[in-house]
């Protein structure tokens, strides 16, 4: 058996133990129904058999009763087939709906990594095209493999009933149809791999153009982003052809294969007719049945290609399913109970699995608790990785992270989250009502929402939407301004009420007067909170509490404003360049 093999086996073999096989009464009661219709295909040919019988005997009765069974069958094969394709395909979509359910929470619960590497359209394209394609492979494996499968044993077995050497000679051509399809199915598994990797990048490219739609016409980058997507669409559209023409190559080979058989077996049995040892009717029956064989074997013959390119989108989404690394928690992990706790980082480097570049490299530097802390340093020198870390959106490289003596990992990831408000630079707004934005599910809130909506202005613009509050805002916040945003951010970051907060320019969508609104609003509901805020401007940091001073990855210096001002010629390079003013 080949690696490749060996490998579709074992991916296969798991996939039966971890989502088809609890629905294993149901597909022996689809299997079931498949013998009925495989059994009723079978019937066809004994019928013609038995008819010109009895009409070369005179038996007018039995005539009579085949034509009263003929539609009878019919019924039965119809309805019986109707009820068995249907049950396969509701086993086959709930296979796949549990698939895509776990595929998702098991993204959810990776570090933030995997989605930044593979990115999100990449990751969308695999949920579900790569879904449907498994959907479509299992639904073909029930409904052609065992049904076509069947089909095709039960008419040979009736083929050698009536005359068992013209089955023979028909069996003689099978290795000449197998062959062909076995090597067509492998350049299919390849293309299919190759055309999956390009519908994610198509994917990826149709996701930036239009989040990034207002770059685009301002730069008049409409006809570069079009000539893009149409290129992209062109290499899919010859993907697809190519899997389309692989897929049905093999119809010919079938058809020149059974029109050679059927001149040889008709040839053959006028001999054996004139010299009496068959019948018109067992020759007409035998032809019949063999007929009634090339519809299966066609579709046999396509199966592979359909059962290979199920097989590359299982394999493509185990890899990612097995490749994303899950932030584990401790066995013993505790709840974060006391909320008056400093932060130390001992030593703390950071880089990315697939990367030799250190985002952070051996820093150490201690948050006082209830202190207001900012972090400054040029783009790129690993400020916000800070906040990840925190959070265990990652793990460190190297190096620990305290909460006062204990580790971070030793902590529960529910409780350090809940213990944590955090305000990022992309404020993420959900489509949903502009009250559920702010609250996020919240069910207790301890501060006064009409008083906070009023200290941060989200009242003005509330009371300018038709339903205030029950608004639907919609995806991304289309009818909001970025000012609006970020005070939406922030508003949900004071109900959130924890007793640390992450902020990373979270005013940074804010004029001057509002921003120094706002300021005074942080001051109000933040006091006696440990505070740490990635800061640019230099407005900001001069009442701070502590300051520090990355570049590179590295800690340049830390202290209060004026203590880095006489000390710290970074600092002061930092405060005179355009980053700050």
């Amino acid at each position: 058996m080949s690696t490749v093999s060996a490998i579709g086996s074992k991916i296969i073999k798991r996939f039966w133990q971890e989502y088809i096989s609890k629905y294993r009464l149901s597909i022996i009661l689809t299997i079931s129904l498949i013998i009925i219709v495989a059994a009723g295909s079978a019937i066809y040919p004994l019928l013609i058999n038995w008819s010109y019988n009895a009409i070369d005997s005179g038996n007018i009765d039995k005539l009579y009763i085949i034509i009263l069974i003929i539609p009878l069958v019919a019924f039965i094969k119809g309805v019986t087939n109707y009820i068995q394709i249907n049950s396969a395909n509701k086993i086959s979509l709930y296979i796949v709906g549990d698939f895509q359910k776990k595929f998702f929470e098991k993204i959810m619960k990776s570090n933030v990594e995997v989605i930044e590497e593979n990115g999100p359209a990449n990751l969308i394209s695999r949920i579900n095209n790569d879904s449907n394609l498994i959907v479509q492979s299992f639904e073909r494996v029930l409904n052609s493999l065992f049904k076509d499968g069947l089909t095709i044993i039960v008419l040979t077995g009736t083929m050698f009933y009536l005359n068992w050497k013209l089955a023979l000679i028909t069996l003689i051509s099978l290795p000449f149809v197998i062959i062909p399809i076995y090597k067509i199915g492998q350049k299919i598994n390849k293309i299919s791999k190759e055309s999956q990797i390009q519908l994610g990048f198509l994917t990826t490219i149709l996701n930036q153009s239009f989040q990034n739609i207002q770059t685009i016409k301002s730069y008049q980058l409409e006809e570069r982003e079009t000539d893009n997507v149409n290129s992209e669409i062109s290499r899919r559209i010859n993907f697809m052809h190519n899997l389309f023409r692989m897929r049905y190559s093999i119809l010919p080979i079938i058809e020149i294969i059974a029109g050679v058989s059927v001149a040889i077996l008709i040839i053959y049995a006028g001999i054996q007719i004139n010299n009496g040892s068959s019948t018109l009717g067992q020759l007409t029956a035998f032809i019949t049945a063999l007929l009634m064989l090339s519809e299966p074997i066609r579709s046999i013959g396509t199966l592979n290609a359909i059962y290979q390119e199920g097989l590359a989108a299982l394999l493509r989404k185990y890899k990612l399913y097995d490749d994303a690394m899950i932030i584990e928690e401790n066995e013993n992990a505790i709840e974060f109970n006391d909320i008056t706790k400093n932060i130390f980082f001992d030593n703390v480097s950071f880089q990315y699995s697939k990367s030799d570049r250190k985002i952070l490299d051996n820093i150490s530097f201690k948050i006082r608790k209830n202190t207001r802390n900012y972090i400054i340093g040029e783009s790129g020198s690993g400020k916000t990785t800070i906040f990840k870390l925190l959070l265990r959106l990652y793990n460190t490289s190297s190096g620990k992270i305290f909460f006062d003596n204990t580790e971070i990992d030793k902590y529960k990831l529910a409780s350090i989250r809940s213990n944590i408000s955090s305000v990022f630079q992309n404020t993420l707004i959900f489509n949903d009502s502009l009250y559920n934005n702010i609250n996020l599910n919240n069910q207790n809130i301890a501060i006064n929402f009409k008083s906070l909506m009023q200290d941060l202005n989200i009242d003005e613009f509330s009371d300018k939407l038709s339903k205030k509050f029950n608004t639907m805002i919609g995806i991304d916040g289309v009818s909001l301004s970025g000012g609006e945003m970020q005070r939406v951010a922030i508003a949900r970051a004071i109900i959130k009420n924890s007793p640390i907060l992450l902020l990373d320019e979270a005013t940074n969508s804010l004029d001057s007067i509002n921003e120094l609104e706002i300021n005074k609003t942080l001051d109000k509901y933040f006091e006696e909170k440990t505070v740490i805020i990635i800061a640019h401007k230099l407005s900001t940091i001069k009442n701070a509490d502590n300051i520090i001073v990355l570049k590179d990855g590295k800690v340049m210096g830390e202290g209060t404003y004026k203590e880095l001002e006489k000390t710290n010629s970074y600092f002061n390079e930092l405060i005179h360049s355009s980053m700050i003013n």
